[in-house]
Formats: structure tokens, sequence, C-alpha cells
């Protein structure tokens, strides 16, 4: 009898990355049938721009402390807290937009 084939390779068969356009083995597509590198390139690229809004919440949260007496307040505490908590949200939406827009300009998704 012959030997089984090694059931890793059988796993995910080879596709060709619709981004790089590389023959990808041993790994599966994403929805996109982008390989594991480009998609990690493309998280990576949406993770910087979404720096932008989380800052830009995050200074216009300060200002409005600043202006309204806040930092002055027995619950400062609190509010720098609650600053950063909209901080982080406002990250993980920017990621999720930019990660969207950058992919749907890379695929041509969304283009009249």
């Amino acid at each position: 009898m012959s030997a089984p084939a090694d059931p890793a390779l059988e796993v995910h068969p080879p596709f060709d990355c619709a981004q790089c356009g590389k023959r990808v083995r041993g790994e599966k597509p994403d929805d996109a049938r982008w390989c594991a590198a480009c998609r990690r390139e493309l998280i990576a690229r949406a993770a910087r721009l979404a720096w932008v809004p989380a800052v830009v919440v995050a200074l216009l949260y300060l200002g409005l402390l600043l202006w309204s007496g806040l930092l002055e307040s027995p619950m400062m505490a609190f509010w720098l807290a609650l600053g950063a908590v909209l901080a982080l949200v406002a990250f993980k939406v920017g990621r999720r937009v930019f990660f969207d827009v950058l992919r749907g300009r890379a695929t041509g998704d969304g283009k009249g």
C-alpha cells in the first residue's frame, strides 16, 4: 500500500493571492482571496492611519475638559479614564473604517 498523503498539505488547496498575485500554499485565503501576508500589511496600514482619529478625539476631549474646568474636579481620574476609552473607541472604529476603505481601493469595490 502507498503511504497516505500529508493531511496538512491537503487542508487548504493552493491559491493565487488577489492582491500580490503570488501562489500561496498551506494557508486559507480570506474573503477577498488575499494571502495572510497581504492581509497583515493591510491591517498594519489601517492601524497606523487609525491613530489620526484617536488623537483628534483625545485632543478635542482634553480641550473640553480644560474649557469646562473638569480637570480640577474631584472626579478627575474618571474624566481622564473616560477620555482614554473614547480615544480607544475612535482608534478601533477608525481602524475598521480604514481597513474597509483600503481594501475597497485595492480590490476596486465601490468604484462606479
